[in-house]
């Protein structure tokens, strides 16, 4: 009696769908809500213009990844610079504030008075957009909130002391 041969079945080959890199599923998330950016692709990041209750910052939001990692950094930048006089004062205020802060930063250029904040989202897997929202919100928040009163220490010659006494908490979000 002859054997018989078994037959295999092999499943026909499917393409995997291209798994999109953080770059470009930021650029969707970004599209998606109706942000206006610039992106630099072989950079890795995007500026955009956000308008808070106190004025206009800019954003920019620093892209980074590997196989098993991933992060986003978000820079909120005030459009103003602290005059030399006033950087110490207001180096003492950012200090303040900053020894109350649970996310993010607040940072000062010595050398040219520039102001920004600065936060981070990263994960050993893959960010959702829930944790890219969360990131991006919470900045822009924070700043909002620390906006006036650094102006105030900056350009008011208001004293360092009161800064906190100057923040207000905000219960709304920011408006872009």
């Amino acid at each position: 009696m002859a054997r018989q041969q078994k037959q295999v079945l092999v499943a026909e080959s499917v393409p995997a769908a291209p798994v999109k890199s953080l770059f470009e599923r930021l650029a969707g998330y970004l599209d998606a809500n109706d942000w206006t950016y610039s992106a630099n692709e072989e950079k890795q990041y995007f500026t955009t213009d956000f308008n808070v209750k106190a004025g206009k910052l800019r954003v920019i939001l620093d892209v980074a990844e590997s196989e098993n990692w991933q992060r986003v950094l978000v820079y909120s930048i005030f459009p103003v610079f602290v005059p030399e006089h006033r950087r110490a004062a207001v180096a003492e205020s950012i200090c303040k504030i900053n020894y109350t802060l649970i996310f993010g930063n607040l940072e000062l250029d010595p050398s040219d008075g520039e102001i920004r904040f600065r936060s981070i989202v990263e994960s050993d897997g893959a960010l959702s957009d829930s944790m890219i929202a969360r990131a991006l919100a919470s900045n822009l928040d924070m700043t909002d909130q620390f906006f006036a009163p650094l102006l105030a220490i900056a350009f008011a010659n208001t004293a360092p002391e009161k800064v906190l006494d100057l923040v207000v908490h905000n219960a709304a979000e920011t408006v872009q």
